[in-house]
C-alpha cells in the first residue's frame, strides 16, 4: 500500500508539473506574440500579389497622417504591408521612428522607435 500511495503521489506531482509548464508556456506565447491592431482592411489568405489594390488611401495620404503624429521630422520611406493580417502603411522617419497607418481609413495605429541594439521601444498604441 505505501508503494501504491507513492505512485499516486508521483502521478499527481507529474500532472501538476505538466499543467504548470503548459500554462507558463501559454503566457510566454501571449507575451511574445506580435501586437494586434484594430484595422479597417484585413488581408485575405492567400495574400494578393499587389496589396495596393486593397488600399483605400494613397501612400501620400499615409505620409500626411504619419507626419501629423510626428511633426517636424522628415519621412524616410513609406511602405505598404501586411502587419498581423492588417493592411497598413509603415512610415519610417529619419530619426528612427516608425508610424503604422491604417491603409483603409488613414488612422495612426501605432508608433515605435527602433533602438540602437535592434530592439523596439514602444511609445504608444492607439
Amino acid at each position: 500500500m505505501p508503494q501504491e500511495k507513492s505512485r499516486v503521489g508521483c502521478a499527481i506531482l507529474a500532472l501538476a508539473l505538466v499543467l504548470a509548464l503548459g500554462l507558463a508556456g501559454l503566457g510566454w506565447a501571449q507575451s511574445t506574440a506580435a501586437p494586434q491592431y484594430p484595422c479597417s482592411i484585413k488581408v485575405p489568405e492567400p495574400e494578393p500579389a499587389d496589396l495596393a489594390t486593397l488600399a483605400k488611401i494613397t501612400p501620400d495620404q499615409a505620409k500626411t497622417a504619419a507626419q501629423a503624429a510626428r511633426p517636424h521630422v522628415q519621412v524616410k520611406e513609406v511602405e505598404l504591408g501586411n502587419e498581423n493580417g492588417c493592411l497598413v502603411y509603415e512610415v519610417e522617419f529619419v530619426d528612427g521612428w516608425e508610424v503604422k497607418v491604417d491603409a483603409g481609413n488613414g488612422k495612426v495605429l501605432h508608433q515605435e522607435q527602433k533602438g540602437k541594439e535592434g530592439r523596439e521601444k514602444k511609445e504608444k498604441e492607439r
